[in-house]
C-alpha cells in the first residue's frame, strides 16, 4: 500500500465510520472518538507488520485525528445551523484548513521519500537535465558537534579508494524493486590496480534510509570466481536509500556509499 492510498484512504474511512455512527444515533462527541481511534489502531497494526517508520506513523495519526476533529465540528455545527441553512464561515474556513493541511502533509512525505519529478527538480535545479540529482530525504540530520562527521566519512572513502586504486563496478542498483517477494539481484565487480581480479574478498551489500545507521535489508555478496560477487536481496520499501557496499580484501577495507531509487513492486 502507497502513501496516498494509506494516508487518504484511512480519512475516508474515518468519514465513513463517522457517518455510520451518526445513522445509528450515537452522540456526535463519540462519533469522533470512535472513527478516529478505529483508524489509528489500524495503522499501528499496519505499521506493526510492514516495519513503517515513525514519522510516517505520526502523519496518518495526524490526518486521521484532524479529519475526526473536522466531521465533529461540522456535524455538532450543522445541527445547530440546521433552521440556518448552513454552516458558520468560520466553520468552512477550519474544514478548508485542514484540507489544504493534507494535501501539503502528503505531499511533503511523498517528496521525502520519492523525490521530486525530474520534469519539476529541472525547473529550479542545476543540472538537472545532464546529471542525477537526488531530491529525496528520509531520515534526519544531526546538529551536534558530529553534524559533518557524514561528509568527512564520505571525503575519507574518497581517499582510500583513490590510495588503493581498486576497479569497482556494480551491477543491478539502477533497477532496484521493493517487496519482499522481489530478490534484487546485485553483481559486484572487485580488480585491482592492475586491473587483475580479486578473488577471496567478503563483500557486504548494506540499504540504510538517509540519517539513519542502522540498515533495513543487506545481504552477503558469493564469490563466483574471476573477481565476480553475486547476491540477491529484499528491499522493504520504495523511495531514496543509500547503498553501502563494505569490501574486504587482500587484509584491506573499504566503505563505498551511492544513493538509488528503489521502483514500487508492480
Amino acid at each position: 500500500m502507497n502513501l496516498s492510498a494509506s494516508l487518504f484512504g484511512g480519512a475516508l474511512l474515518v468519514i465513513i465510520m463517522h457517518l455510520i455512527l451518526g445513522r445509528i444515533g450515537v452522540p456526535n462527541f463519540w462519533r469522533g472518538v470512535i472513527s478516529a481511534a478505529a483508524a489509528s489502531f489500524l495503522i499501528l497494526a499496519y505499521s506493526l507488520t510492514i516495519g513503517m517508520d515513525m514519522d510516517i506513523v505520526s502523519m496518518h495519526l495526524a490526518v486521521f485525528l484532524s479529519a475526526a476533529t473536522v466531521m465533529t465540528l461540522i456535524s455538532g455545527s450543522g445541527a445547530r445551523q440546521s433552521e440556518q441553512g448552513g454552516l458558520h464561515w468560520s466553520i468552512k474556513i477550519m474544514v478548508a484548513f485542514f484540507l489544504v493541511l493534507f494535501l501539503v502533509d502528503g505531499a511533503f512525505v511523498s517528496m521525502s521519500t520519492n523525490g521530486i519529478p525530474p520534469a519539476i527538480s529541472a525547473l529550479f535545479l542545476p543540472n538537472a537535465q545532464k546529471k542525477p540529482v537526488y531530491t529525496a530525504f528520509s531520515g534526519v540530520t544531526r546538529h551536534d558537534e558530529q553534524a559533518a562527521s557524514a561528509q568527512n566519512q564520505h571525503l575519507q572513502q574518497l581517499s582510500s579508494l583513490k590510495e588503493l586504486a581498486w576497479h569497482i563496478e556494480i551491477d543491478g542498483a539502477r533497477e532496484l524493486t521493493a517487496g519482499k517477494q522481489a530478490k534484487n539481484t546485485i553483481t559486484v565487480r572487485l580488480a585491482d590496480r592492475n586491473r587483475q581480479p580479486i578473488d577471496n574478498a567478503h563483500i557486504k551489500i548494506s540499504l540504510l534510509r538517509a540519517g539513519n545507521e542502522l540498515p533495513l535489508a543487506q545481504t552477503i555478496l558469493g564469490d563466483t570466481g574471476k573477481g565476480n560477487y553475486i547476491g540477491g536481496i529484499a528491499i522493504p520499501a520504495s523511495g531514496s536509500w543509500i547503498l553501502r557496499t563494505t569490501i574486504s580484501a587482500e587484509g584491506k577495507f573499504i566503505e563505498v556509499e551511492r544513493n538509488v531509487m528503489v521502483k514500487k513492486a508492480g
